[in-house]
């Protein structure tokens, strides 16, 4: 249908009125989109730049050597306890078995040095009491002679007289002397029994002599021992070195080094982390600390699964600002003085992460509840 020039123009109240209802929504959309904002300020405090983070476990290596063995790769999944790389160690174990063959021998050493003990004391214990016996013989048989030697004397003391008055016969006087004559010999030669015996008898004694000298070289066998041991437990460690292995199960993130390479003593070898055990970390601004407490609650929106929010809580709070923990410190020698917001580092622990992959360093977004 066709407008002639000679129709009248639409009436200016209808479009006024679109214009007027067009307006009110915008601003109603604006007033409740402030008050949201609002709300949302005032009900919580926002992180924006929060991140995913978790324990990142650099692994070195504590001993010099050529890398043999490179079982693992990038982003695999290993267990705790699992061989993640082996260095050469034909050399220590050499001097390992080494260590074990000089335990051996001292061990040898000891058992006979036991024997030798054992046997000294059976012989030395018999001959020592023998000896004792001999002495105590002797003994005996010296105090016999000495009694006979007395009797003989006085004897003999008393026939003189009786010769010189000749109420005995010479024959008897003669027989009384030979009497007294053997007993001197017999006493002499009880005496130099005696002598032999208690030399026999320091014999027996230096003999047994031995077991101290021979206790003496076991208990320097034992501490030689001791120290043998020692040297073969460090060793074991040596060679156990050589083998990296898990310290617990993760994710390989990176790593630094090529089989064949050599390495050195404190050089960096792989990175890895703990995929199920992730939390977020964000830094608070000092202002907003005293908003919440830990225990509050926080819902966390990751930036790689756009509509998802996972709940969590904060479980610490940083005891100290970030920029005390900065590599270079910001002295002020100028008294220029330009005064920074100082934020606080926090973490939370997510409740449940199942169907996510969260790897650490992706960014997410805070909302705690004041």
């Amino acid at each position: 249908m066709s407008t002639s020039p000679s129709d009248p123009p639409p009436p200016p109240q209808r479009s006024r009125r679109v214009t007027n209802v067009v307006a009110g929504a915008l601003a109603l959309i604006t007033v409740l989109g402030l008050t949201a904002w609002v709300v949302h300020r005032i009900a919580y405090v926002h992180v924006v730049d929060a991140r995913i983070a978790a324990t990142m476990i650099t692994l070195g290596s504590r001993i010099d050597g050529r890398i043999d063995t490179l079982p693992i790769q990038e982003g695999q999944r290993v267990e705790q306890g699992q061989l993640l790389l082996g260095i050469d160690d034909r050399e220590a174990r050499l001097l390992l078995a080494e260590r074990e063959a000089q335990i051996r021998r001292l061990a040898a050493e000891a058992n006979t040095l036991r024997e030798r003990q054992r046997m000294v004391d059976a012989q030395t214990s018999s001959r020592l009491e023998s000896r004792r016996s001999e002495r105590s013989s002797a003994q005996a048989l010296l105090r016999a002679a000495e009694s006979e030697y007395e009797r003989a004397a006085a004897e003999w003391e008393r026939a003189t007289p009786l010769l010189e008055r000749e109420i005995i016969s010479r024959q008897h006087w003669e027989a009384q002397r030979n009497d007294h004559l053997q007993a001197r010999s017999a006493l002499e030669a009880a005496r130099a029994n005696l002598a032999r015996a208690r030399a026999s008898l320091r014999e027996a004694q230096a003999e047994r002599a031995q077991l101290h000298l021979i206790e003496a070289e076991l208990q320097a066998l034992t501490h030689a021992m001791e120290e043998a041991e020692a040297q073969r437990d460090h060793q074991a460690i040596i060679v156990d070195e050589h083998q990296i292995r898990a310290p617990e199960g993760g994710v390989i993130d990176q790593v630094f080094v090529e089989r064949g390479e050599h390495v050195h003593r404190g050089q960096r070898l792989l990175i890895l982390h703990n995929p199920d055990d992730v939390w977020v970390s964000a830094n608070v601004k000092e202002t907003e600390l005293r908003h919440f407490d830990r225990g509050a609650r926080a819902r966390v929106a990751v930036d790689a699964y756009p509509g998802v929010t996972l709940e969590g809580h904060v479980s610490r709070i940083g005891s100290a600002a970030t920029s005390e923990f900065a590599l270079l410190p910001a002295p002020n020698p100028s008294g220029n003085f330009t005064k920074i917001t100082q934020r606080v580092r926090i973490r939370i622990d997510l409740d449940d992460t199942e169907g996510l992959h969260l790897r650490p360093g992706m960014m997410v977004g805070v909302r705690i509840d004041k």
